[in-house]
Order: structure tokens, then C-alpha cells, then sequence
């Protein structure tokens, strides 16, 4: 599972907090209740204290993902933001081993998100280098070059893992435009056209003030943090938000697809669409998720045991503000992926037709709970927790009475979604492998 899918797995039970009102102190259940001020430049800071160890965690937002790419320039979103965290030379990087922080990204469909961990004493040098790279980044041919060559190689491990290549087979399939993973390290020809001009392009419009945020969890309290953060996020320059263009899931043609990879085991999935992200949807397909694919006592599970017709099976939930997609999937012997396939689309019929009992709604709420509190004990879990909120469009603000929301949803309620979501004519079936005769066809 890729760091983004973990995330989101960790993170989509709290989505259903999307209906709460207003974070206050009476119904805030994550940790001390978030601050928030805006500093002179624009930038939005979310500070949420915790006392319990001298470590400051900085998520550092910044609106423009892979969909956000322009079109025949897949790639550019990552490219820019790899970029802007290039260390310029040793002396930089000397400071932040001694200093014991670290940096990571990940950029995902709607948002790019810096992840800065420091201990809270070292926090004003750290920020000190790492700002300072990401306001000035040297866009030299020399750098754009070997990032670019770091891509062609991150798009080879990609089509190496069959589970990888289903989410990027399954995004290209769903937008008629690359986006939400599909291309998020561009291709041959995307990364020929995307020149110096398109990176600074990029970085001038999206890496401004008004188009970031910092999501901070520390144990240092706002009268001390927000002179330091003044002087060292105050750096990046001013300038509005940019709203992307909305972007419309399709359907994919065909509704089958075979792609063949020599290899001992066999990927068969089912996917589909679900609604844009929102607040009336968002719990029901998380309890759909855990309740399909999600641990020892999920639908899925039996498929694994049965004959040795699994060796790993999951459901996966992929949050898009512009789309959901639900992925159900299993690795097989390829000499069973036939049978694999039957066995799934039988478990899935049988799902679709007779819905769920109270009983097994039940557990799954009482697992995804779970599940949420105890990701959600870190401190950097949390901060990202807000940032995916914000990143996805909705609000930090959304996260009160998790349990409470959950609880809210019906049987009957639940079973309706279930049923139309989950109808046998919106199915997108994709198998990676060997080609058997079937799967031949299903190509033709």
C-alpha cells in the first residue's frame, strides 16, 4: 500500500464529520481544539498543541496536485513541488542531520503536502532551511533533468506493482483527463514537453500564501510559535487562491480490461464510481470500504481461505473531491485467475442484492472507530488529518463528534446507497497477469 492510500485509509472515517458544524470545545474530540490565525502574507495556520513530547510537526499545504496539471503536461504538479525541496547543496543538508529534522512530500490529486518534523527547540533553524528552499528553488536544466529522470524511474516501479498499476490503470480509466494518480509521474512524452517556463509557471501561481496552509501540532503554545512562524512562513509571497476547473468523471470504455504482465501472481479488481467528495456520502462509502475488504472480518475474507484462491485481497476507497472510486480486489495464482474472478463478481452479486444486516453494520462502525483513534495518536497523523480535509475541500473545522456521525447512519439509508452504488452495470472489471482466453476476449 502506497503512503497516500495508507493516509487515506487512516484518514476517511473523519471525512464523515463533513455534516458537524463548527469545531468548538464542547464537541471536539481530536486532541486540544485547533487554533487559527492568518498570517500578514495570507497564509492560514492551524496549531493545535500537545504537550506530550518537545516535537513540532509542520504540514505545509499547498493547492495543486496532479489534476491541477495542464493538459499534455502530466507530471508538472510533482516535478515543481520535487523541485522546491531539492537541497542546494551539503552545507544545507549537514544542518538539518545535525539539527535531527527531517522532510518528506507527497503529492496527491488535489494537493501537495511538505511534511516537516523537527525537534520544537530546533524548529526556527529548520524552517529557516526549508523555507528558504522552497521560496527560491533553483529551476536549473541540470536539476529539472535528473528529476526528470527520477520520475521515467518511478514510473517503471509503478507498472512493476500490480496493485499500483491497478489505482493508475483504474484513474485513467474513470477522467478523461490524467488526474488523481493516473499520471502523477507524467509519461515519456509529458515530460518532453514540459520546459523552465512551465515550472515557474507553476510555482508562480501556486506556491503563494493564499494558496497554502500550515497544519502544526506542538507542544509549543501560539504566543510562542506565531512570531517564529511570522518570520519564517511570512517569506513566501502573497497571492490569491487558485481554484481548479472542475473535473468530471466518465465512463470508462470498455467496461473490461486485460492487461498482460508475466508474473507468478494475478490481480482481478472490481471498480466504480461513487459521488464527488461531500458530506452526505462520505461516511457510507467508508463503511462500505471496511466492510467489503477491510480486516479478518470482511466480505472479502472468505476468498482468502477458500483453496488458497487469495493470497491478499482488500477494498479500497480513493476520496477525489471530484469523484470517488471504490476498488475490490484480490492476488491470485494465475493458473486460478478464472476462478478468481468468478468467485468475486459471485461475493459482489451477493453483496449488491441482499445488502447488509444490522449486526454487520454494526461491527463495521465499531471497526472504523477504531481504526481512527488509534491512527490518529500521533501527532502527525492528526496535522495531516486536517490537511486532507482542507486539501480535499472541505474544512479542518469538520472534525468534531466522529462516533456520533457514524452512528447516525441508518440501515436502510446505508442499504439504499449500497444497492445503487454497487449495481452489476457500473462495474469496471480490470485483471493484471498472464492473459487467459477470457480475458483475451474481454479485449477485443
Amino acid at each position: 500500500m502506497t503512503r497516500r492510500a495508507l493516509l487515506l485509509f487512516v484518514l476517511l472515517p473523519a471525512l464523515a464529520l463533513a455534516q458537524a458544524g463548527p469545531a468548538d470545545a464542547g464537541s471536539w474530540r481530536l486532541g486540544e481544539l485547533p487554533r487559527e490565525f492568518t498570517l500578514d502574507n495570507g497564509l492560514r495556520v492551524i496549531l493545535q498543541r500537545d504537550p506530550a513530547a518537545p516535537i513540532t510537526v509542520v504540514q505545509l499545504l499547498v493547492r495543486g496536485g496532479d489534476r491541477d496539471d495542464p493538459a499534455g503536461k502530466a507530471g508538472l504538479a510533482y516535478l515543481t513541488a520535487r523541485l522546491c525541496l531539492e537541497v542546494s547543496g551539503q552545507t544545507m543538508l549537514r544542518q538539518l542531520v545535525d539539527l535531527g529534522s527531517s522532510f518528506s512530500l507527497d503529492v496527491g490529486g488535489d494537493y501537495s503536502l511538505v511534511t516537516v518534523r523537527s525537534l520544537s527547540r530546533h524548529l526556527d533553524p529548520t524552517l529557516d532551511v526549508l523555507v528558504g528552499m522552497m521560496c527560491e528553488p533553483l529551476f536549473s536544466d541540470l536539476r529539472v533533468d535528473g528529476i526528470k529522470e527520477f520520475m521515467r524511474s518511478l514510473q517503471k516501479q509503478e507498472n512493476d506493482n500490480a496493485v499500483n498499476l491497478m489505482r493508475k490503470t483504474v484513474a485513467a480509466s474513470f477522467f478523461a483527463l490524467p488526474a488523481y494518480g493516473a499520471a502523477l509521474f507524467g509519461s515519456e512524452e509529458s515530460l518532453r514537453r514540459i520546459g523552465k517556463r512551465d515550472i515557474q509557471e507553476f510555482f508562480r501561481a501556486h506556491y503563494v500564501a493564499g494558496n497554502m496552509a500550515a497544519f502544526i501540532a506542538s507542544d509549543l503554545g501560539e504566543d510562542e510559535l506565531r512570531p517564529l512562524l511570522a518570520r519564517r512562513l511570512g517569506r513566501f509571497a502573497a497571492g490569491p487562491r487558485v481554484e481548479s476547473p472542475p473535473l468530471a468523471p466518465s465512463r470508462p470504455e470498455p467496461m473490461r480490461l486485460a492487461l498482460e504482465r508475466q508474473a507468478a501472481q494475478a490481480l482481478v479488481s472490481i471498480s466504480l464510481a461513487l459521488p464527488p467528495l461531500a458530506a452526505d456520502d462520505l461516511a457510507a462509502a467508508m463503511l462500505l470500504e471496511s466492510w467489503l475488504g477491510k480486516g479478518i472480518g470482511s466480505r472479502l475474507w472468505s476468498l482468502r481461505s477458500r483453496e488458497g484462491l487469495a493470497y491478499s485481497l482488500s477494498a479500497e476507497l480513493q476520496p477525489n473531491r471530484d469523484g470517488m472510486l471504490l476498488s475490490v480486489y484480490l492476488m491470485t495464482d494465475e493458473r486460478r485467475l478464472a476462478a478468481a474472478r468468478a468467485e468475486l463478481e459471485r461475493l459482489l452479486r451477493e453483496v449488491q442484492a441482499q445488502g447488509i444486516g444490522a449486526a454487520e453494520l454494526s461491527a463495521a462502525k465499531a471497526y472504523a472507530r477504531a481504526v481512527f483513534w488509534r491512527q490518529n495518536e500521533s501527532r502527525e497523523r492528526r496535522a495531516a488529518f486536517l490537511a486532507f480535509l482542507e486539501g480535499a475541500g472541505l474544512s479542518w473545522r469538520l472534525a468534531g463528534d466522529f462516533a456520533g456521525c457514524l452512528e447516525k447512519i441508518g440501515l436502510e439509508e446505508f442499504n439504499s446507497r449500497l444497492r445503487g452504488w454497487l449495481a452489476p452495470e457500473r462495474w469496471f472489471w480490470l485483471s493484471i497477469g498472464p492473459l487467459v482466453e477470457e480475458a483475451k476476449d474481454s479485449n477485443k
